[in-house]
């Protein structure tokens, strides 16, 4: 007997789909199909395995049944587990599938998709402290040359370090369209205000020690300090979340 209940499980979450089938092994291929191609008709299995991968999914076979009775059982698990409040199921009625198109939900569920989408998996969280010393312990001597020489031995460790070092000692700055045009239309920057920035820059570079000193100070305002040393207060306000 081919025929059954069949459940796609997402192994990261534990979240599922629960669905029935006279052909489960052709049933699983063909939901893997529309998913790759991202055309499933379900969009909440369709979100999740976008943002999971398909290696976060398995599926399994909950019962074997035979084929008059796949939606009564079928609708037994929905009514129990209820996937369609807690997982990837659309429909609360068993029905040959979730047909999305004539959903009477389909508009409410069309807008928390979006909302889920717009949003990070961060959002709304904050790291663990525990977490962020962690990133911070991680950060300590990235791209040094004692860092280059534990990833890939001395030799090649203090090649690769020598040539990062020349790479940005050369770089050119490319400027492509000028951040002050605000509420205008944005076009190529001439040639003397990418030079006017890119010494402003080099200017900044010599004095960074004497403007660090003043920032810690406390003495001067964002605007003080923006002026003194010819930056934007964008800058001055990231150095001032650094401290």
């Amino acid at each position: 007997m081919n025929s059954g209940i069949y459940k796609i499980t997402n192994k990261n979450n534990g979240k599922f789909y629960i669905g029935s089938s006279k052909h489960l092994d052709r049933r699983w291929w063909e939901h893997q199909n529309d998913l790759v191609k991202n055309n499933h008709i379900n969009p909440k299995l369709q979100h999740a395995w976008n943002y999971h991968g398909k290696n976060a999914f398995e599926f399994t076979i909950v019962e074997t049944v035979d084929e008059t009775k796949l939606f009564e059982r079928e609708q037994f698990y929905l009514d129990t587990f209820k996937p369609n409040q807690i997982g990837y199921n659309i429909a609360e009625k068993a029905s040959g599938g979730d047909n999305f198109t004539n959903h009477p939900n389909k508009i409410a569920i069309l807008e928390r998709m979006k909302t889920a989408n717009n949003k990070g998996h961060m959002h709304g969280k904050t790291h663990k402290l525990e977490s962020i010393d962690k990133q911070k312990a991680a950060a300590i001597g990235r791209y040094s040359l004692q860092w280059f020489i534990d990833k890939h031995g001395e030799t090649e460790g203090t090649k690769l370090y020598n040539e990062r070092r020349i790479n940005l000692q050369n770089r050119q700055m490319n400027y492509s369209y000028n951040n002050g045009m605000k509420g205008k239309s944005r076009g190529a920057m001439s040639e003397e205000d990418k030079k006017r920035i890119s010494e402003s820059k080099a200017a900044f570079k010599l004095r960074k020690a004497e403007f660090e000193v003043d920032l810690k100070s406390n003495n001067y305002t964002l605007q003080q300090l923006a002026e003194k040393f010819n930056i934007s207060k964008t800058l001055v306000k990231y150095y001032k979340r650094k401290l």
